[in-house]
């Protein structure tokens, strides 16, 4: 083995080192054996390391499928995925805080709209309800104004949620099909 595939190796490895031992070993020589393959195959060992790319950004695929596939993660396994998800390109760093922000904000938002609905027709009088300047919704009438306005306000948190998740399975079935073992 030359000591450039080593060295690409052993920082595939390195950058794995958080990922259970069997998991490490097993990217590692599926990415060895990809190599392998390939000059069986009559490729050049410089155009294959080319190809899989940066190891690091390897790993951070690797990583990225194993936390994806995990049904207990951890608050700082998630930070992890945004993480991963974030900087996998300018479409991301837009997109996906974007997206999270509409969600869940206006989620929250949706709950505080009914709650102050509910509060406010039970006679709540401090809780303020405007159409407008100088139009005030009657108190009667605060429920009905609060589901109307708060189901919009929901749907768009649901909407954005979704739209989010659907986002993120698209970027992990992209990472996923750049893997050397699903090409």
């Amino acid at each position: 083995m030359s000591s450039k595939r080593q060295d690409y190796l052993n920082t595939l490895s390195d950058h794995l080192r958080k990922l259970p031992e069997e998991e490490r070993l097993d990217a590692v020589r599926e990415i060895e054996s990809h190599i392998e393959e390939g000059i069986r195959n009559g490729q050049s060992e410089a155009v294959l390391l080319e190809k899989l790319g940066d190891p690091r950004q390897l790993a951070r695929a690797f990583r990225s499928e194993h936390l994806s596939h995990r049904s207990n993660r951890s608050a700082f396994d998630l930070l992890a995925m945004v993480g991963f998800y974030c900087t996998t390109g300018l479409a991301s760093v837009i997109v996906v805080p974007i997206l999270a922000t509409i969600a869940y904000g206006f989620g929250f938002t949706a709950i505080l709209i009914f709650l102050a609905g509910i509060l406010r027709t039970f006679g709540v009088s401090w809780i303020q309800m405007n159409l407008g300047p100088g139009y005030s919704v009657p108190t009667e009438w605060s429920m009905v104004f609060a589901l109307l306005v708060g189901g919009m306000i929901g749907a768009i948190a649901y909407y954005s949620r979704k739209y989010l998740r659907i986002y993120l399975k698209f970027l992990s079935d992209r990472y996923r099909s750049a893997l050397p073992a699903n090409r």
